[in-house]
């Protein structure tokens, strides 16, 4: 019988420690990214972000509370997953060859289903809590920054600091909708914060300026942008709900600098459309 009773969310576990807690003979049992116990309504997802060469390179990571994860390549356990029948585990490290951190019960968010490639699916890792302090001490573990730079960091990371401004210099106004009192606008991370790098993170062509509205709509996936600027609306929400925010898709983004077409590219990848369902 698989039982959490006596694991520890944030603590490490390897899988023969594992193993032999619920009762198989080797670890072998649980040597796949998906492991999903006989005859109870489980599924334990054992993720590394930093994979072996010679494994499929699976897009997984944790953005704060939020697990972006790359289904099976066979689709084996898209259906299951879906279907919000079974309760979720996730054992996760940042890189192979090391103990794995139980994160515990994950919820589903929201999918996307594909036929030829691996689904995509984000999980709320319920028992997650990602508090300012959090972010500071994040950034303070980074060795070798200069203080300053860690700063910079932690004020950009709050959308203060001169990463707001340099995106304030580069934008003017709201990159879609021309709005120009620019104490009401938000310096958006187009590829998220978590999982960009500290160069990314401050790097305001990984910007885009927007008013609140259509900043949530775009942080959350339900817009997103082509790399021509021509915005791109999520079917998860109607045509004419759009339109009641003046959003339809005629509009553009109102220029597109060169260097902001690979994050647009990446959040088009993995934002984009990836919403509930």
């Amino acid at each position: 019988m698989v039982d959490f009773s006596e694991l520890v969310v944030g603590e490490t576990y390897d899988r023969p420690y594992l193993a032999k807690l619920w009762g198989y003979q080797s670890f072998n049992a649980l040597s796949r990214g998906v492991f999903t116990p006989k005859n109870q309504n489980i599924i334990v997802l054992f993720i590394t972000k930093e994979k072996q060469m010679s494994l499929t390179q699976y897009e997984d990571h944790i953005e704060q509370d939020i697990l972006f994860w790359e289904g099976e390549q066979g689709h084996a356990s898209d259906k299951r997953i879906i279907a919000r029948q079974d309760t979720i585990h996730v054992f996760y490290r940042e890189k192979h060859h090391t103990h794995f951190t139980y994160e515990g019960i994950v919820v589903l968010n929201s999918y996307h289903i594909f036929q030829e490639r691996p689904s995509k699916f984000t999980f709320y890792l319920v028992n997650k809590k990602i508090t300012y302090k959090d972010i500071v001490a994040e950034i303070q573990q980074e060795y070798g920054l200069a203080e300053t730079e860690k700063n910079a960091i932690i004020r950009a990371r709050i959308g203060q600091g001169q990463y707001r401004q340099h995106s304030i210099r580069l934008w003017h106004e709201c990159s879609l909708t021309g709005f120009t009192k620019t104490n009401i606008l938000i310096a958006s991370h187009i590829k998220p914060w978590k999982i960009s790098n500290n160069e990314e993170r401050v790097n305001p062509y990984n910007s885009l300026l927007l008013i609140p509205t259509v900043d949530r709509l775009f942080d959350k996936g339900y817009i997103g942008f082509d790399t021509n600027g021509k915005i791109l609306l999520s079917d998860k929400i109607s045509l004419d709900d759009y339109r009641k925010i003046n959003l339809s898709p005629e509009l553009k983004l109102r220029v597109v600098p060169e260097r902001t077409k690979s994050f647009l590219e990446y959040h088009c990848e993995y934002i984009f459309n990836l919403v509930d369902n």
